[in-house]
């Protein structure tokens, strides 16, 4: 009877020891876990790849020099940098400062889940091997770091005939998360309303989500129609920094709201041109569609209009895809477009997607 009675206060006292633990462990990650996941390295703050992501003191972050090794997404692949922390075909890494077209962007620019020569950036570079091409987009960039960006390439010697920049759906909400002070970029995140309760726990589920729908390890970039559960996040209507070109009612934009986050994000294009034309550069930008405007937007999308009216004066070409894509649906329908051309959930193009954007761009490039 005694040993019953000592067994059952065990099994309370190991209870109550536990939910007291994770109420604590829940207390600490609600009040202090955005500084935790700031601490982080920030390749494991946005569940990508260790070693490669770094800060920069002036910029937000970059990406490490001279790295060779293995990245991830959805699966491994090789991912190299030169000198200066530009992704670059592994075995032919470029250090020269003269460059015929630097291209700025972010994640998409970069590539996103694919080497060098699968990208949209190696397929141009492919293209045109007489030209000194350069990739200086890295993830979650948007027009507040292309600007420093730019002029810290150009305080380093770099000198750039062309610019081109491919302007993301998301680099309107990226803009409401960063600010230019004393010369550097800073976060704001905690000024943008996109803040969530349990940040570091919601992280870590995000991260097992996505470990699940990959195989953990299994790339998985061809899909039938049937594939596409439009109840995952990445398609559903009111999908984070996707909504802005048609629903501008988002609240996850802090006190600019959208239409100042569109403000903001052209002013800073502005100084880009600026800089450029200051220095005899030629600037150009680019656009493309996620799945959320193939399923949502017209091609006619607001993305389209704000960054064409903006190039009217100041751009040598305006590259727009979302003609392309909007192609692709009259001759099949939206599922199979986005099936084809994005890697499964995710907004981030497949290596089908990166050459439907290689090849606008040498179409466009060759008749001007």
């Amino acid at each position: 009877m005694r040993m019953s009675w000592i067994k059952s206060k065990i099994v309370k006292e190991g209870l109550i020891i536990l939910v007291v633990s994770i109420a604590l462990l829940l207390l600490v990650d609600n009040f202090l876990g955005y500084a935790i996941l700031k601490q982080a390295p920030i390749s494991s703050r946005n569940n990508a790849e260790r070693g490669i992501r770094i800060s920069h003191p002036v910029y937000h972050h970059t990406l490490a020099a001279n790295f060779d090794g293995l990245a991830r997404n959805q699966a491994e692949y090789r991912f190299c940098t030169n000198a200066d922390g530009l992704k670059s075909k592994c075995g032919a890494v470029s250090n020269d400062k003269e460059i015929d077209i630097g291209f700025l962007g972010d994640s998409f620019t970069e590539g996103l889940g694919l080497p060098y020569e699968k990208t949209f950036v190696g397929l141009i570079a492919a293209n045109m091997p007489q030209k000194k091409i350069a990739n200086l987009g890295a993830v979650l960039y948007s027009p507040t770091i292309y600007y420093l960006k730019l002029k810290d390439f150009l305080d380093k010697g770099y000198k750039f005939k062309e610019l081109v920049v491919y302007i993301d759906i998301s680099d309107i909400s990226n803009e409401a998360n960063y600010a230019i002070v004393d010369g550097k970029v800073v976060d704001t995140i905690e000024n943008t309303g996109k803040q969530k309760m349990f940040p570091v726990v919601n992280f870590g589920l995000k991260g097992l989500k996505d470990r699940l729908r990959s195989g953990f390890g299994i790339m998985t970039t061809d899909f039938h129609e049937d594939h596409l559960d439009l109840t995952d996040p990445v398609y559903r209507r009111d999908f984070t920094s996707g909504t802005w070109t048609f629903d501008d009612s988002d609240k996850g934009y802090g006190k600019l709201g959208v239409k100042g986050s569109i403000d903001k994000s052209i002013a800073m294009m502005q100084k880009l041109y600026d800089l450029c034309k200051t220095n005899n550069i030629k600037l150009s930008i680019g656009v493309y569609p996620w799945p959320s405007q193939i399923l949502y937007d017209t091609e006619e999308s607001k993305q389209v209009i704000i960054w064409r009216d903006f190039c009217a004066d100041k751009c040598t070409n305006f590259y727009n895809s979302f003609p392309t894509f909007f192609d692709l649906i009259k001759s099949s329908n939206k599922k199979e477009v986005i099936n084809n051309n994005f890697f499964h959930g995710d907004m981030h193009f497949n290596e089908n997607g990166n050459k439907i954007i290689a090849a606008d761009f040498l179409s466009s490039y060759k008749s001007h």
